[in-house]
């Protein structure tokens, strides 16, 4: 009798583009995903997740798919990366997002001594102060800082409040700002001849001239009221 012709589906990944069987490529991620099938395999989609997660942790990441932009949940990023060559960087992913969940619970507060402990309060606010469970410090709950020794909250807010003004006030008197790209910059010392950091702009400190202008063509390019401004021919 003739050989019997098992006939196999495949399909092409839309990254790295081999014919792959069926069984390689998952049903839609998320019940929220847009198309009806995956056109991008397993591995390739383990690779997106992987990539996305080991350059900077975030709660949301998008599905692959072109023109589907499903946000994954939870669920779907275990089920990509909860195997074997996958678990650390889930267990990291996991760790993350319940610090997250944590964090938006109103009566949660880290400790703000850099010990890495955080806990629940449900005594904060009618108890300002809060005791590590790990190393015993206290962190004020209200405002999620260290302890503010001898001062009350209403104390500490008036003094913060003051440090503001106070470094704003001399953000005024003692920087301006690159007539480039705007970044403050300070003068410590030296002459008035200014070179932004960030842009390389060069201008000059007493009124804010292009330093290019009167390089070429003389101090008549400094604002007339500039103390090194000089008319055409002095």
């Amino acid at each position: 009798s003739p050989p019997t012709l098992i006939l196999r589906k495949i399909r092409a990944c839309q990254v790295c583009y081999e014919e792959k069987l069926i069984s390689m490529y998952r049903e839609p991620l998320h019940q929220r995903c847009t198309h009806r099938e995956c056109n991008i395999c397993n591995d390739c989609v383990y690779n997106y997740v992987r990539q996305t997660l080991g350059t900077m942790l975030e709660e949301q990441v998008n599905c692959p798919e072109l023109n589907c932009r499903a946000v994954l949940n939870f669920d779907s990023i275990k089920q990509i990366l909860g195997n074997t060559r996958g678990k650390k960087l889930f267990e990291r992913y996991d760790r993350f997002f319940t610090e997250r969940a944590l964090e938006r619970m109103p009566d949660f507060v880290w400790c703000a001594h850099g010990c890495g402990s955080g806990q629940l309060a449900a005594s904060g606010v009618q108890n300002n102060i809060i005791s590590c469970i790990k190393c015993k410090m206290k962190t004020c709950f209200v405002h999620k800082t260290k302890w503010h020794e001898g001062l009350t909250c209403a104390q500490y807010d008036n003094q913060t409040a003051k440090t503001i003004r106070d470094s704003e006030k001399w953000l005024v008197q003692n920087t301006k700002k690159c007539p480039s790209c705007k970044s403050p910059i300070e003068k410590a010392a030296g002459c008035d001849h200014m070179t932004c950091r960030k842009c390389n702009y060069e201008f000059c400190w007493a009124c804010l001239a292009d330093f290019d202008r009167i390089r070429n063509h003389g101090n008549q390019y400094h604002h007339s009221r500039c103390k090194h401004y000089a008319s055409p021919g002095e």
